[in-house]
């Protein structure tokens, strides 16, 4: 009887023990609120406006560059045959004063429709500075470019598109 007792007893602290600790952690628990916050913005957007021009070129090996202002220059200057160069332009609109970047590719490929010849340009470049920004939700910029013209380059009306990109 004495065992049982005892048993019962040890039984009986034990649970008292296990009582006062829970009843001690709820007394010593703590709890905050945070906070969520999200901002939404207007979408970035890009359109292109005027078409990237070599102009006319001789079919002798050259590199033909239009620059961002539009001028054209050239490895062999007297391949330049006339024509209208320019740079390509893009705009932009998005966010009130919100800065963004521009990705431009690493190179494009034009091609003759008729031959299926294909001439490379590359080291694209743009005007719009390091830290470019939108104002009152929008801007501008241009892109210039270097056009690779092959040792007796198949003559025609070579075509072709380049992607740019912009982000916040």
């Amino acid at each position: 009887m004495k065992t049982f007792r005892i048993k019962n007893s040890l039984f009986a602290a034990a649970a008292a023990v296990s009582l006062v600790a829970f009843a001690t952690s709820d007394a010593q628990a703590a709890s905050a609120n945070g906070t969520a916050n999200a901002t939404i913005v207007t979408a970035i957007g890009i359109t292109a406006g005027n078409t990237l021009e070599f102009g006319t070129i001789g079919n002798a090996t050259n590199t033909v560059t239009v620059s961002t202002a539009g001028v054209r220059s050239a490895t062999d200057a007297t391949q330049l045959a006339g024509g209208a160069p320019q740079a390509a332009s893009f705009n932009v609109t998005g966010q009130g004063t919100s800065s963004y970047t521009i990705t431009l590719p690493a190179s494009a490929t034009l091609t003759d429709p008729v031959s299926l010849d294909t001439m490379t340009v590359n080291n694209f470049q743009h005007d719009a500075g390091g830290a470019p920004a939108l104002t009152a939700g929008a801007d501008s910029f241009n892109v210039g470019a270097d056009l690779i013209v092959g040792a007796a380059q198949t003559a025609g009306s070579y075509t072709g598109s380049f992607a740019v990109t912009v982000n916040y």
